[in-house]
């Protein structure tokens, strides 16, 4: 049998801390070469793009893969769990709530480490369904005092703030990019195809998450933003050299080289650390399968425990070899 996980489900039975947990424990493991990912790929028709990405982890004793598909209207996401021992397939679930909550987390766990602990003031650029749970996970970690969010869509960013708001934080939207970057912490998730972000706009002592683009076309930071920067961190240097269109950039532009670029279960394991408070971090998210294993694991775990889900048949292979 398969346990079939729907979004719903997925929202009762984690949290954007729990998510949290998840991803950090999951990076420990991927330091300490226990957890295994395959960076994402893709498959482009004339009507839609096939994303796949794998990841398999031994303290888990669960493998799987996540596939989504976008066309011009939407985009759907499912998880695939593997049991490592028996090989059954041990659930499918809907994972676009879960993209999102291991989305935001991984930015929690590079601020966590990376920002500086007076930061009080988060600046977020983009007001998407993505923003929501950078802020929730940031806010998590982070003493936060003030959201200030900016967005090309002001209604949007409007709604959100007051979203925040109805939650406890003392969120606001602001007129342009450059007030948004007046903060400790600033997180871009847009899907820019073009730079905005400028290393001018920056502030000593600020950590940076650049979350939006995953495509080589695509870019939020101009590459002098990484020149200023003192610490580079990535999800995955394999699939940054593939899909990063800011790091791709900013190699081309000569002002990073790759061998400045850490990955960020060295920062989780303390090989990598902010030395004094001026010092300017970036974190460059892109989305990695581990951080989707951990969560679905998980949630398959809780899904079990409290009766969640509904089981369907499902074998994978043929016990007869009659029929061919």
């Amino acid at each position: 049998m398969v346990l079939v996980i729907s979004e719903d489900e997925v929202l009762s039975l984690v949290s954007i801390k729990d998510a949290i947990e998840a991803v950090e424990e999951i990076t420990r493991l991927q330091g300490l070469g226990r957890a295994y990912l395959l960076p994402r790929r893709r498959i482009y028709t004339g009507s839609s793009v096939l994303h796949i990405m794998a990841a398999a982890s031994e303290d888990h004793g669960v493998s799987g893969l996540k596939a989504y598909i976008s066309t011009r209207d939407k985009t759907n996401f499912v998880v695939l769990l593997f049991d490592n021992s028996s090989g059954e397939l041990l659930a499918m679930i809907e994972a676009d709530a879960l993209g999102r909550l291991r989305t935001g987390a991984a930015s929690a766990v590079a601020t966590k480490y990376l920002a500086k602990e007076s930061s009080k003031i988060l600046g977020i650029i983009g007001s998407g369904r993505q923003a929501r749970t950078q802020a929730l996970g940031i806010a998590s970690v982070l003493g936060v005092k003030e959201i200030k969010i900016y967005s090309r869509n002001p209604e949007n960013a409007s709604r959100m703030a007051s979203e925040l708001r109805e939650k406890g934080f003392n969120a606001y939207s602001v007129g342009s990019y450059e007030e948004a970057c007046k903060a400790d912490v600033i997180v871009t998730v847009t899907n820019s195809k073009e730079p905005f972000l400028k290393a001018e706009w920056i502030q000593e002592g600020v950590h940076i998450n650049l979350v939006g683009s995953n495509h080589p076309s695509r870019s939020e930071a101009y590459p002098e933003v990484f020149e200023r920067a003192s610490i580079v961190v990535t999800d995955s240097k394999e699939q940054a050299m593939i899909e990063s269109g800011d790091l791709l950039a900013a190699v081309k532009a000569n002002t990073i080289s790759w061998d400045r670029v850490y990955e960020l279960w060295e920062v989780v394991l303390g090989r990598i650390s902010r030395r004094s408070w001026e010092e300017i971090t970036v974190f460059k998210s892109h989305g990695i399968a581990l951080w989707d294993l951990a969560l679905a694991s998980l949630i398959y775990r809780r899904a079990v425990s409290k009766g969640a889900g509904k089981e369907i048949p499902f074998k994978g292979y043929l016990k007869s070899l009659s029929c061919c």
